[in-house]
């Protein structure tokens, strides 16, 4: 049965001992669900999306993540890698922090050619260099946060296991508002240890190469 935004407030209720929302309201709840979402998809990775058919401007080396990529179902949170297509080629861009980046490919302010690195600077900027000679089209291999639950029949698209932790940071955040810290921490220990959990179980069975002993 599919997990939905009803699943998660049963799921909370009955873990703070609250079913008739005499302490937590469902509104209250909901965007305590809503953070936990966001922050299990931060820390994992867990949901994430190709975005495919950007283009790149000629003689353009910065990019804005929110202005380029207007048509993710939610926020970007990480850029996992770029391709970029040359011909009937698809080329997978390497990565540098900024400050190599900065060393290595923004020396020659006017040289441009193709593009064989990208670089972030804060949450909003990628820079590719060398700077584009032409437009060129690329994917971009995204993690995102997902859109926000509202309605109690609203289908959670974060996959299992990831979906586990969830309850338990959203408890964590109640109990934290009420100042109960003590049990607010047992909440918080209970979504880390779950979501290593989740991690262990989503890579476990992952076989690089089933052909190399």
């Amino acid at each position: 049965m599919a997990t939905t935004l009803q699943t998660y407030i049963t799921q909370c209720q009955r873990l703070l001992h609250d079913p008739n929302s005499t302490m937590w309201s469902i509104p209250e709840l909901t965007d305590y669900i809503n953070e936990a979402r966001n922050r299990i998809c931060e820390d994992t990775k867990c949901l994430r999306a190709l975005q495919t058919g950007i283009t790149l401007t000629a003689g353009q080396e910065l990019y804005l993540i929110n202005t380029i990529l207007p048509a993710v179902a939610g926020q970007v949170v990480d850029i996992l890698g770029i391709s970029l297509y040359w011909g009937n080629t698809r080329l997978k861009l390497c990565y540098a922090s900024f400050t190599d980046f900065d060393a290595m490919l923004r020396a020659w302010q006017l040289y441009q050619t193709r593009p064989v690195y990208f670089t972030r600077m804060g949450a909003q900027q990628v820079y590719f260099g060398p700077m584009p000679d032409q437009a060129y089209v690329t994917d971009w291999d995204v993690a995102i946060q997902p859109l926000a639950l509202v309605n109690s029949t609203d289908i959670e698209v974060i996959p299992p296991p990831f979906q586990e932790p969830v309850q338990y940071y959203a408890c964590y955040k109640a109990k934290f508002k009420e100042q109960s810290l003590g049990e607010a921490k047992i909440f918080k220990d209970e979504y880390n240890r779950n979501g290593m959990r989740a991690q262990r179980v989503f890579m476990t069975r992952v076989v690089p190469n089933p052909y190399n002993p």
